[in-house]
């Protein structure tokens, strides 16, 4: 079953690179990455590990009650999390930052993956109202207005139900009991012995303090990242505003929320095209800087999970193990994608 959703993944991604690739001038798309200034690369990679630096200290922050760690700690994980996600299909990395906690920090599996199925809600919320903001006040087409309404109503419903429904779910499980009782009968079989530790990661903030909190970080990073993805529109030779790549940013990550594809290659770089020419870049040098783009959040990152996997004396061959142990015993089969986690991390 891993093989042949592999297979459909890579699918999946060659038929999003035959589209961006369709129409291209090939030698218009040489030059214009000839004309790439590497030192603004360099730039925004150095901005793209503040955001994940902020990332790491908002998992610190929905993790409090499930295991104490520290802000670098929680960074680290999150940045091996990522790298397995660029190269394992249905976002497998999860399960590895999953099962990594829980062998450092004792901590539980099911619980851990709440507060990532967390992270996924708020990162979907905040890329949704930076590309309705955008188009609202820049404009966009019919496909730029139907993202952002379709995602746009999913993580409002998503997050308010959370912060309205979450503290009583954990006051009175049977109510959690009766919501899954909708969920298919294969989800609901694989949720129903672990729910209420999964609840208990998943409603981690209550308050509304706590909500204020985490979902300002949230946007923080994001705001961050779509810095990253300014400047490297200005190092291939891209003339949009600054506030026009918050657009960008919400676009090509909402096109990767179901998770079909390993890094989500093929519909990133579809959609982070399509955005730029929608506000005036032409189609080979779009083509150009979201190829670029994908492969500065992509490639780097496998590095850096490398290294700190190395550091941490931890085998290249152990993230493989760590995914299929913790689905044993999170509700999630290791290569399923899950609910709530509907959005990359650049990624």
């Amino acid at each position: 079953m891993g093989k042949r959703r592999a297979a459909i993944g890579l699918a999946v991604s060659l038929l999003f690179v035959a589209l961006l690739l369709w129409r291209v001038d090939f030698s218009e798309l040489g030059d214009a990455f000839a004309d790439a200034r590497p030192a603004w690369l360099v730039v925004a990679f150095g901005v793209y590990l503040v955001a994940l630096w902020v990332r790491g200290a908002r998992w610190r922050l929905a993790l409090r009650g499930t295991a104490e760690v520290s802000t670098n700690d929680a960074t680290a994980l999150v940045v091996i999390g990522y790298a397995a996600n660029n190269v394992l299909p249905m976002r497998a990395g999860e399960l590895v930052r999953v099962q990594l906690l829980h062998e450092r920090h004792g901590a539980d599996r099911a619980r851990t993956l709440g507060t990532i199925g967390l992270e996924r809600i708020l990162d979907g919320l905040v890329l949704a109202l930076f590309l309705a903001a955008t188009i609202a006040v820049a404009g966009g087409n019919a496909t730029l207005q139907a993202l952002a309404a379709a995602m746009g109503a999913a993580f409002v419903a998503l997050t308010l139900g959370l912060m309205l429904l979450g503290p009583r779910m954990a006051r009175d499980p049977e109510l959690a009991t009766r919501l899954l009782a909708l969920a298919p009968a294969r989800l609901r079989d694989l949720a129903a012995p672990r729910l209420a530790r999964l609840l208990e990661g998943l409603t981690a903030v209550r308050s509304a303090r706590d909500w204020a909190v985490i979902g300002v970080v949230s946007a923080v990073s994001w705001a961050l990242e779509a810095a990253m993805y300014w400047l490297v529109g200005i190092g291939m030779g891209l003339t949009l505003d600054a506030p026009l790549y918050l657009a960008v940013c919400g676009a090509a990550n909402l096109a990767i929320a179901v998770p079909w594809t390993s890094g989500g290659i093929g519909p990133f770089e579809l959609l982070a095209r399509e955005t730029t020419v929608v506000f005036g870049t032409t189609m080979a040098v779009g083509t150009a800087y979201a190829i670029a783009l994908h492969a500065l959040l992509l490639i780097p990152v496998v590095l850096l999970g490398l290294l700190l996997l190395w550091r941490r004396h931890i085998a290249v061959g152990t993230i493989l193990h760590a995914g299929d142990e913790a689905a044993e015993e999170s509700p999630v089969p290791a290569r399923e994608p899950l609910a709530a986690e509907s959005v990359r991390t650049s990624q």
